[in-house]
């Protein structure tokens, strides 16, 4: 994979960027600065000593100077537990969307890894069909990258699998999980994302869709296919159905869109054609999902 989308120079470009965190339950050290106060070697603010402080961040220059008790403050720094979930099942081997799930997958992982954050990645379909376990430093990205790249389009994803994954695969640990998928999920999603909210997870929906099923450019008499359970469907696409069927997935995409708004989440439509450099530092960036 690295020799093929993520190249050394893209690599180094991404670092320049990180993903943005807005909660860090997160206990353990890292790079990333908290809101809180704590005890980094970054240097924060002066305050009055109050009963009770340690003894050993006291300022015994400045009480020297001034004859008052003064306590040197530091940054807290946390790291984030990322959660990668690459949706495999057959709807996304149309038109390259689990290509473009992989290299957005990777990137957004390798983003993780450089900023000292614990990494961990899910190819899940009808079930889960490849973990990998935690990570936690760039120099691991290569066992990243070959996990991604070795997911294939295998399983029906249509009868609750994000539902499931989300009943079975449940992370425990509350971070970032960021899901990339197609979200043609025939029951739905509501549930599973709110279940991942209650979690105290930070959620980040990627949906990827080709610009056939956005814009398809049928006409006559067809018979459609469907790719998970290879039911067929005699349909004449005119140009009335047509309109209703660019009318139904918009609104469908709309609709996600808001639900994920209204919740405080990440919502960024990516069409599957798009190039890995036009999604992250175009949509991604622009979302606020990652920043500079």
């Amino acid at each position: 994979m690295s020799k093929g989308f993520l190249t050394p120079a893209f690599l180094a470009r991404l670092e320049r960027l990180r993903l943005q965190v807005r909660d860090m339950p997160s206990h353990r050290g890292g790079a990333r600065r908290s809101k809180q106060l704590g005890s980094s070697v970054e240097f924060a603010e002066y305050r009055p000593y109050l009963p009770g402080d340690d003894l050993r961040h006291l300022d015994w220059r400045a009480y020297a100077r001034l004859g008052r008790l003064f306590l040197k403050t530091f940054f807290d720094e946390r790291d984030v537990l990322l959660y990668l979930m690459v949706d495999a099942s057959r709807s996304m081997d149309f038109h390259g969307k689990l290509l473009q799930a992989q290299r957005l997958a990777a990137a957004i992982g390798y983003l993780g890894l450089a900023e000292e954050d614990r990494v961990e990645a899910l190819i899940f379909a009808d079930r889960v069909r490849g973990k990998l376990e935690r990570l936690m430093s760039k120099q691991s990205a290569h066992r990243l990258f070959a996990m991604l790249q070795q997911a294939k389009a295998l399983g029906e994803g249509t009868e609750g699998s994000l539902q499931w994954l989300v009943r079975s695969a449940m992370p425990t640990e509350p971070g970032v999980v960021v899901i990339l998928s197609d979200f043609l999920f025939a029951d739905g999603y509501e549930d599973a994302l709110k279940r991942l909210q209650a979690a105290q997870h930070q959620v980040v929906v990627i949906q990827i869709l080709s610009a056939e099923e956005l814009d398809p450019s049928y006409a006559g008499d067809l018979q459609l296919v469907d790719s998970e359970s290879g039911k067929g469907l005699d349909v004449a696409l005119s140009p009335f159905v047509l309109k209703r069927y660019r009318d139904t997935v918009t609104a469908y995409t709309a609709e996600l869109g808001e639900f994920c708004r209204r919740r405080g989440m990440y919502h960024v439509l990516v069409p599957a054609e798009e190039s890995l450099e036009a999604a992250l530092f175009g949509r991604l960036l622009r979302t606020g999902v990652i920043g500079r």
